[in-house]
């Protein structure tokens, strides 16, 4: 039994330096992105000079929304990171970063528009509302971003990570309704956006 628990004892040692010799990739998931019907997932691969690229796709799905709006679209990101720490006892991918981002998304929007109107009589006297039930209208949104992030990821015992990142870009949006908004975090906005996010994630 002694022996038994002895051999566990070492391949459970074997793992464990095993595991911290050989973490360099990530699989992340983003949760501010379910708040906006977006299941985002990025993949982060070590490269030499303490380099990495991390590519990030996400699925967006809004099948009830307001007006009984339609939303289906997809997301692409890519980052070449440049990890900053000379800590030895860090790991590859953990410590501060920066990096170039580029990022491109497709969204398709269905909407059943309704309003309603005031009716008058000949004497122009109000008698009352008519609700107008307008026909199903389909657009499309294409986004186009590229800009700068910093950031700092943790490693938790060579398996979890946890990662916090901070910076903005430039948004282009081409809509086939011509739609215009003055709020950045729209998809349809064209101009200087913020950028802030979370993820957390596993080795492999």
């Amino acid at each position: 039994m002694k022996k038994l628990i002895s051999i566990v004892v070492i391949l459970l040692l074997f793992c464990y330096s095993y595991s911290q010799a050989q973490v360099n990739s990530l699989i992340k998931n983003s949760p501010f992105h379910f708040f906006d019907g977006t299941f985002n997932l990025s993949y982060e691969k070590s490269l030499a000079n303490k380099k990495s690229i991390n590519l990030s796709g996400g699925f967006h799905l809004v099948e009830n929304g307001w007006n009984d709006q339609k939303q289906i679209g997809w997301t692409g990101e890519l980052q070449v990171r440049k990890y900053l720490s000379d800590n030895p006892d860090l790991n590859t991918l953990e410590g501060f970063y920066v990096s170039p981002y580029f990022k491109g998304g497709y969204f398709r929007f269905e909407d059943n528009y309704g309003y309603w109107y005031a009716i008058y009589d000949d004497y122009g006297t109000y008698v009352g509302d008519e609700w107008y039930d307008n026909s199903e209208q389909i657009y499309e949104i294409k986004n186009y971003q590229l800009g700068l992030v910093m950031g700092y990821q943790f490693i938790l015992s060579d398996v979890i990570s946890l990662e916090f990142l901070l910076g903005g870009g430039v948004q282009y949006a081409d809509n086939s309704r011509n739609l215009s908004t003055n709020t950045p975090f729209d998809k349809s906005y064209t101009g200087v956006v913020p950028k802030v996010g979370f993820n957390f994630g596993a080795s492999f």
